[in-house]
């Protein structure tokens, strides 16, 4: 009987102490102590846009991006900005849109792709970027003009060669210079 009231008495206390936040605190050091990152996100899923940081995936993403690269732009795309205005663009074959604003796919194995669309209304004054290079007039109303932009993620040579053909096809000419758009 005692050691059922020690089980109960100690239950309690850890409850007490979760309800501080104090178990969380102390797995949270524990974590930091191994080396690790508590607040780490779980690694990405097979169809999201950072699939390729994904060690499982990353070898058959780079093949599928060297197959992209090699495809020819005919997928129309229908990108809607925050105001629900629609644009077209030109994608590669087989790239479809997924579930999400900006999630590319490819249709035959499902794989993200890693590049997204945004839009800027604004032209950063202190940044140099390559993503502000080339944009795209989107909206050109008497005091906002909205354009839109690539992001892509990884140094992939292939990824490069797909995001310079989507902006040559579709027309992705302007650019940012000194905090103002030419």
């Amino acid at each position: 009987m005692k050691k059922v009231k020690y089980f109960i008495v100690g239950f309690i206390f850890l409850l007490f102490l979760n309800s501080c936040g104090y178990l969380q605190y102390v797995y949270e050091q524990a974590v930091v102590a191994a080396g690790g990152n508590p607040y780490k996100d779980p690694k990405p899923k097979k169809d999201a846009p950072d699939a390729i940081g994904n060690p499982k995936y990353k070898q058959k993403v780079e093949l599928l991006l060297q197959d992209i690269a090699n495809r020819k732009l005919i997928e129309k795309f229908s990108y809607f900005d925050d105001n629900e205005k629609e644009t077209i663009l030109w994608l590669p074959e087989g790239i479809v849109h997924g579930q999400g604003k900006n999630l590319l796919k490819d249709r035959k194995t499902g794989y993200g792709i890693p590049l997204t669309f945004n839009t800027i209304s604004e032209c950063p004054k202190y940044y140099s970027l390559d993503k502000y290079e080339s944009l795209k007039l989107i909206s050109n109303s008497i005091n906002k003009k909205e354009y839109i932009y690539i992001t892509f993620y990884g140094d992939d040579k292939y990824i490069k060669e797909i995001v310079q053909k989507i902006k040559e096809k579709n027309g992705f000419t302007h650019r940012c210079k000194d905090g103002k758009f030419e």
